[in-house]
């Protein structure tokens, strides 16, 4: 999740469509690159190659800055995370397939925490309370599915856990007991690892996720089992094994998202869909995707969507201006509208990155914002129709506070 992760950033599936495709794909990636160069003057030969690994439909720049298309072969699934603290804000369109609670923290020891540092365990309170009951009517209302989010966070207690393998038992037998006497249809495991990554932890934690599965497949087969990874987990060593994990899961989440954080020392875009012709970035969305497209069929990825963004202080009011240290913060998608609203400000766009950006004067310092806007979103979700994903995975549900424009965009898309 945006707030938790520490870096931005699937055996292959034998798919009969997927043999049937290749020869179409690369014949498209060598057309591509002849049209490129016959047509548009400066296309990035790495576009061509995501155009062609893709989609025949093509995506690039060029495409993108078209009319946004209304593709769509499938239902989509809009899996929305639901943090305990926007539990009483947060908007609940139809348009949401999935609504998962946020979260059920795991100690070392497999056990749920009820309590963290002498204090409740809010996460814990409010699933126990009776917070949840509207929410849970409302849901079986609007024939969605509820989940919940089992999250570890700190490195030393995730090496602990795993390295334990009556711990892990453990928490099977309480996930398991959630499930009986919870009405919930899934379980989402967002367990992030900052530490130094070992082949001996990626083991433990993907035979984890295998004895979990098959335990939760033996008690309902129904219920469905889905991973959170960081955006580059197919490309860096991670402790999310993709192939072994696509194996036991019936939808991994990409979170492409905190490719910029409150902390880095250049304004820049929170989710940029291509890399930087200026090399502000050194990675992007489409870079990561095409190596997940290699490992796991699409209709498994969930592609992590932000309803946020960061801002801070910067040195000048240009795009990728340098930050002064110390000064970025959250910027929800509705502390960014109230913005435009009451200041008066007019939104930018960053071309290198397909993101808009707010530059402003306060108090005689320059703030700038980058953030998701519904123009940003329809190219990301033109992108999950085009690569046919199974879906996205919005973070977070309260962060849009009241606005519709999001959730219009990605009705339109998914119809």
């Amino acid at each position: 999740m945006q707030d938790m992760t520490n870096d931005p950033s699937l055996p292959h599936h034998p798919n009969n469509n997927k043999k049937i495709r290749i020869p179409t794909l690369l014949a498209l990636f060598f057309i591509g690159i002849g049209l490129a160069f016959a047509t548009f003057a400066g296309t990035r030969i790495y576009t061509q190659y995501m155009t062609a690994k893709i989609s025949p439909m093509g995506v690039s720049q060029q495409t993108l800055s078209r009319a946004p298309s209304t593709f769509s072969q499938q239902k989509k699934i809009v899996y929305g995370f639901l943090p305990y603290w926007t539990i009483k804000t947060a908007q609940i369109p139809q348009t949401l397939t999935h609504i998962a609670y946020f979260s059920l923290t795991l100690g070392k020891n497999g056990s749920f925490l009820t309590k963290q540092d002498g204090e409740l365990d809010l996460g814990w309170y409010t699933f126990s309370s009776t917070s949840l009951e509207g929410l849970r009517t409302l849901i079986k209302n609007q024939h969605q599915k509820l989940d919940v989010v089992i999250t570890m966070m700190d490195a030393d207690e995730i090496s602990a856990f795993l390295s334990d393998a009556r711990a892990q038992q453990t928490a099977i037998t309480n996930i398991k007991t959630l499930i009986k006497t919870q009405p919930i249809n899934g379980i989402n495991i967002d367990i992030e690892y900052a530490g130094t990554v070992t082949p001996g932890l990626r083991k433990q934690f993907s035979s984890f996720m295998q004895s979990l599965s098959q335990e939760i497949k033996r008690l309902d087969p129904t219920i469905e089992l889905s991973v959170d990874v960081f955006a580059d987990a197919a490309i860096k060593e991670r402790i999310w094994d993709i192939p072994a994990l696509a194996n036991s899961v019936n939808y991994i989440v990409v979170m492409a998202y905190d490719f910029f954080r409150s902390s880095s020392i250049q304004s820049g875009p929170v989710a940029p869909l291509f890399g930087s012709e200026k090399n502000r970035w050194d990675t992007d969305i489409a870079q990561n995707l095409k190596a997940y497209l290699d490992l796991v069929p699409p209709e498994r990825i969930l592609l992590g969507i932000p309803f946020y963004g960061y801002e801070w202080q910067t040195t000048s009011s240009d795009p990728g201006a340098l930050t002064y240290p110390k000064s970025g913060g959250l910027a929800t998608y509705k502390r960014v509208r109230k913005l435009i609203d009451d200041l008066g400000l007019r939104e930018q766009w960053d071309s290198d990155a397909f993101s808009p950006y707010l530059s402003y004067e306060e108090n005689g310092k320059t703030q700038m914002i980058y953030y998701e806007n519904s123009r940003s979103l329809s190219y990301k979700l033109d992108l999950v129709n085009q690569a046919e994903f199974g879906g996205i995975a919005i973070w977070a549900l309260g962060y849009d506070g009241e606005n519709p424009e999001l959730w219009t965009v990605i009705q339109q898309k998914f119809k």
